[in-house]
């Protein structure tokens, strides 16, 4: 196994990674927390996106799976005003509605990467999740060696 460092924000790979998990289906947040758990991942997780928000803070998190349709606040609502505030973190988004990320997709590039459709298979998260996290750490090695360089 390769033990990749996520430079920015001082984790490993896998074991400390942490992840939020925001949606409003309480049976999915379980579900997922503890299937990441056993994976070993430190998982917080949240159903109500608006107390998710405030509880949020930068490098708290390394990846986030945010649901797009919820009450309170939406998926894309919560993801502008953590992007404000965390640039850096990667976001995982799940919806049922394959119309709603037709639309989005208009003004985001390869969009199918960064979205697991429901129901999301638990071996489909993980694989999801390994991708983003190991694409983002080999930005972040790939931006701290360009600027070794220069």
């Amino acid at each position: 196994m390769i033990l990749i460092i996520n430079l920015e924000r001082g984790h490993t790979s896998k074991s400390e990674a942490k992840i939020l998990i925001i949606d409003d289906n309480k049976d999915i947040t379980d579900l997922f927390s503890i299937f990441l758990e056993s994976n070993g991942y430190i998982v917080n997780a949240y159903t109500n996106p608006v107390e998710a928000f405030n509880n949020f803070s930068k490098n708290s998190h390394d990846l986030i799976v945010l649901d797009l349709k919820m009450p309170k606040m939406d998926g894309m609502t919560l993801y502008h005003r953590i992007k404000e505030i965390d640039d850096k973190v990667i976001i995982c988004f799940t919806t049922a509605d394959k119309n709603y990320i037709q639309q989005l997709q208009k003004g985001i590039i390869d969009i199918e990467k960064i979205v697991l459709y429901k129901p999301v298979l638990l071996k489909d998260l993980k694989k999801k999740i390994e991708f983003l996290l190991l694409l983002s750490r080999q930005k972040e090695v790939n931006s701290k060696l360009a600027l070794m360089i220069l």
